[in-house]
């Protein structure tokens, strides 16, 4: 029944999101020298902007990816529009900047081709993948491996974890003396006990929320910042596992006229860092309360758990922040999409691996 009791069984999904602490301990223990090595190309190459190619998920890490990048080494990134490649058939002037291309399986013949092409227009060319025999593995200069094994569940979890630890270390590499760097040591002790409390707050306090969203079939997650790419994670996977109509917005743009949408009958979700991030986002939460809204909060230390809300107080820096606060998202989908009497494992109509040309 939509919005009733969940059947209490073990989902491919739970079980690969429970898996994340450990497979981002692997990305950077393991994927060490990896990382190191794409670190030194970036050294060597020293390119003035970069360049990020994505789909689905891994578009969604590449705008995490955008916001290191552009607050820890200073130069600016774009996201890719990979039909100008391998559609229009139109040759970039590539010489000169980084090409960071994110794939899970790495074999999408776009992402793969726009990394070709920018290999040989003269870029740096770093992968970010799952599968080290891919395509897009050989077509780059560099990868970075995700490291996590399968990954049976369609709605990828672990896999995006992965990804934003690979490119956290990857620029931590890069700015070893900075919080981020430092921080990067705790991180998975951090992520099992965010994991924990997480769990428990879907289970308890948040099961308001999962039943809000199963019943209604929409709802808003916003955010700001490194954050802005956890709630379009968010929303895409209460789309994949619940075909919740889901939209994800920065908490700026959504003052610019989506929030027109929100009001007392559809489900709201702010994610709120600390910080200043967390005062540039205040004001969209009181225009969303003003709609007649009452939003759900999921925050850091600033923010107290009970009720509508759950604090998150993880020791880590903003920049490492979407790691912890994709953790209850995930589970949010994934109940939401038990409660609403869909399996989770399989979403209809998607496969594990897309390929668009």
């Amino acid at each position: 029944m939509i919005g009733g009791r969940r059947p209490a069984r073990a989902t491919l999904m739970a079980g690969e999101i429970g898996e994340s602490p450990a497979v981002v301990e692997r990305v950077l223990s393991e994927g060490g020298p990896a990382i190191a090595a794409a670190a030194a190309a970036f050294r060597r190459s020293r390119p003035r902007w970069a360049t990020v190619v994505a789909r689905g998920t891994s578009d969604h890490a590449g705008i995490y990816g955008r916001f290191l990048i552009e607050t820890q080494l200073r130069i600016p990134v774009g996201l890719a529009s990979p039909s100008v490649t391998t559609i229009y058939e139109t040759n970039l002037r590539w010489r000169g900047g980084l090409l960071l291309a994110i794939s899970q399986s790495g074999q999408s013949p776009d992402i793969v081709g726009v990394t070709a092409a920018a290999r040989a227009g003269g870029a740096l060319t770093i992968a970010v993948t799952n599968e080290p025999d891919s395509p897009l593995a050989a077509a780059a200069a560099h990868v970075i491996p995700c490291l996590s094994g399968e990954e049976r569940a369609v709605a990828a979890t672990k896999t995006y974890s992965a990804e934003l630890a690979g490119l956290a270390g990857f620029v931590g590499a890069l700015v070893p003396r900075s919080p981020l760097a430092r921080a990067l040591g705790r991180l998975p002790d951090e992520l099992r006990r965010v994991l924990a409390v997480s769990a428990a707050w879907v289970a308890g306090d948040g099961d308001e929320l999962v039943g809000q969203v199963a019943a209604s079939g929409r709802a808003i997650v916003a955010s700001r910042g490194f954050d802005l790419a956890t709630a379009l994670e968010i929303a895409l996977k209460l789309k994949e596992t619940s075909h919740v109509f889901a939209e994800g917005y920065s908490t700026a743009d959504l003052e610019h006229g989506p929030v027109a949408l929100a009001g007392p009958s559809i489900p709201t979700l702010i994610l709120r860092p600390d910080g200043r991030m967390g005062a540039a986002i205040d004001p969209a939460i009181r225009r969303v309360e003003a709609t007649g809204s009452r939003p759900w909060r999921i925050g850091g230390r600033e923010t107290a758990t009970g009720g509508r809300a759950l604090g998150l107080a993880f020791d880590l820096p903003e920049a490492l922040s979407p790691l912890a606060f994709i953790l209850p998202g995930q589970l949010l989908a994934e109940a939401v999409a038990r409660s609403a009497g869909f399996d989770p494992d399989a979403p209809k109509g998607l496969t594990k691996v897309t390929r668009t040309s």
